[in-house]
């Protein structure tokens, strides 16, 4: 494939039709923030079908958490509209073959570039090589970097679901009102989603989707969702469906913040406790034996040894890492986002399918490189491994590699080296039959 001149890397802004969800609610409108990085030929259809940001706006509006009232978001509709020139002139190249990235639980569209959360595994002669490739990343739906999120105002709630929640959400004595609580979101949702970016930008097949943890999983939807757009996938460090061993970890988590006498108006602990459970999950006893070990934290210069008021340092590491997250996320994202981990699952049939069962694997043509991670202690491996022979079995290509890291799994994020390697053979897969 021949090399060409790439452009610098974009943010950018869609507003799509209003969106329905599975459970009922409606997002309205329905926003959408997204990076693009690729050759420069792309770049004027780009400006014309999408808000281009300069890099002012971008870093006043995508370093910190996006969170937009009413007006702020009618005003941000009228400035699209008067800065998008009309559609019917606008393209992008059916030649250059399209990436899509899809990012993990709490990250955002910077897939690449400074900051990007696969910094050494896009940019140029890299796996994914901007001269080579469109490479492209959308903030999730629910999250709060620029798409629409539990942050912005007027955002659905609970109480605008069609399908009541299984069990109250209960605060000591009380139930919490169903109106403090965001709307439901799924994994097929948030593919969906995805897909009617896509569509804005008039791609209409992808050369590759790849990602991790949650990313994987949309990924999934995405290759049962549309499996005659999609050419190739890589899922890392996830399943088919989420486990009984993900939901209560992750009920763990949404408890601590629900239960913090300040929620929902600042319930800072509670996504900082929410965040350290987290941390464990991510994390395996090897990689923290390595990093952290048993020493203790804010000793004296050149004092070793044992005191009983010193932390240990996987004390001090997962407060700041707890720090870290409420400083950057909104918490009524990080609920909608564990809740759409839950409902994963790609043998359950999407409320809005119009197409009758059965759904699940049998729907995804993608040739398939799925990627476990040996010390995962949330996705076990033997998950996707499965998932992979799956698919072989059924006729398509499902190939399974295995990331060696003491990391557990946030390997993904950490080895990224490993990760370019398995990247080269994602994006050699053969096309599907």
């Amino acid at each position: 494939m021949q090399l060409q001149e790439p452009g610098e890397a974009q943010v950018f802004d869609l507003v799509l039709t209003d969106l329905r969800l599975e459970a009922g609610a409606v997002v309205e409108p329905y926003l959408v923030r997204g990076w693009w990085w690729g050759p420069t030929e792309d770049l004027a259809g780009l400006n014309q079908l999408a808000m281009v940001m300069s890099d002012r706006e971008y870093r006043s509006r995508s370093w910190q958490v996006v969170r937009r009232d009413r007006m702020a978001i009618e005003d941000w509709q009228r400035k699209f509209s008067t800065r998008r020139p009309a559609r019917s002139a606008a393209t992008l190249s059916a030649e250059i073959p399209t990436i899509l990235l899809v990012h993990a639980l709490t990250g955002d569209m910077r897939a690449g570039g400074p900051g990007g959360w696969w910094d050494r595994v896009v940019g140029p002669g890299k796996a994914l090589d901007p001269r080579r490739y469109r490479l492209l990343c959308f903030n999730l739906l629910g999250s709060c970097y620029g798409s629409s999120g539990p942050a912005d105002e007027g955002f659905s709630r609970r109480e605008d679901d069609d399908f009541p929640a299984p069990l109250p959400v209960a605060k000591g004595n009380h139930l919490l009102p169903e109106n403090l609580l965001p709307a439901t979101v799924t994994t097929w949702d948030q593919a969906r989603g995805i897909l009617l970016a896509l569509d804005a930008l008039g791609i209409d097949h992808l050369y590759l989707a790849a990602g991790g943890s949650l990313g994987a999983m949309i990924i999934l939807c995405l290759a049962a969702l549309a499996p005659h757009r999609i050419a190739r996938i890589m899922p890392i460090g996830a399943a088919d469906r989420a486990t009984s061993w993900v939901i209560g970890w992750n009920h763990v988590q949404r408890q601590a913040i629900l239960l913090d006498s300040n929620f929902p108006a600042d319930p800072r602990r509670g996504v900082e406790l929410a965040r350290q459970i987290g941390m464990l999950t991510y994390r395996a006893e090897e990689g923290t034996e390595l990093r952290q070990g048993r020493q203790l934290a804010g000793l004296p210069d050149g004092e070793t040894g044992w005191s009983s008021r010193a932390p240990y340092q996987i004390h001090t590491y997962l407060e700041h890492q707890g720090q870290k997250l409420v400083d950057r996320f909104d918490s009524g994202s990080y609920l909608a986002l564990l809740g759409a981990m839950d409902h994963h699952d790609i043998r359950r049939r999407p409320s809005w399918a119009a197409e009758p069962e059965p759904w699940g694997e049998s729907r995804i043509r993608a040739s398939a490189l799925c990627v476990g991670i040996d010390s995962d202690q949330l996705f076990f491996p033997a998950a996707i491994r499965a998932l992979a022979e799956r698919l072989s079995a059924q006729g398509g290509h499902g190939e399974y590699r295995e990331l060696t890291t003491p990391f557990g799994h946030d390997g993904f994020l950490i080895e990224t080296d490993k990760v370019n390697e398995l990247m080269k053979r994602a994006v050699e897969l053969p096309a599907p039959r």
